[in-house]
């Protein structure tokens, strides 16, 4: 008899413990939205760069190996950790001074964010001109010239 209540008791325990745990972990996220975007983005940067790496290294007949891989994971974390990291200080020191002088909140965050990602992005770009010899850059700015081209002329037109 006395085994039966200590395991009920137990069951009742880890059942207690389980929803206090979802109900942490549920305010970890909800604290952490307003950055989740960001995480995301960067998390998907570093995922296309990746690949972009692998069919480099394929065009250029590098080993890949897992030691090179697994570098992804720390990259990931490190980016991830520093994006919440500066979080934390823009959410509990900075983001008020900021918003005093510009009306962007949590603009340390997005500007960490903006240059990793751009460090992401200019990896890519490295790795696309090798593969396929065509710089991502200087094809996005004839296509802004020719767009804007096109925009004069049906300007003229009207």
């Amino acid at each position: 008899m006395g085994g039966r209540t200590m395991k009920a008791q137990l069951s009742l325990l880890l059942i207690s413990i389980q929803s206090q745990l979802l109900t942490l972990i549920s305010i970890c996220f909800a604290f952490f939205l307003p950055i989740s975007g960001i995480l995301l983005m960067i998390g998907v940067l570093i995922c296309i760069d990746t690949l972009t790496g692998i069919w480099k290294a394929k065009k250029l007949g590098d080993k890949i190996t897992s030691r090179k891989l697994s570098s992804i994971i720390s990259k990931l974390a490190l980016y991830e950790v520093t994006v919440i990291m500066f979080f934390l200080i823009d959410q509990f020191i900075l983001n008020d001074i900021i918003l005093t002088f510009f009306s962007v909140p949590f603009m340390l965050t997005k500007v960490v964010a903006l240059v990793l990602s751009s460090i992401e992005v200019m990896s890519i770009n490295e790795n696309y001109k090798v593969v396929k010899g065509i710089d991502l850059w200087q094809s996005m700015k004839l296509l802004f010239a020719r767009a804007k081209d096109i925009k004069d002329d049906i300007n003229k037109l009207k």
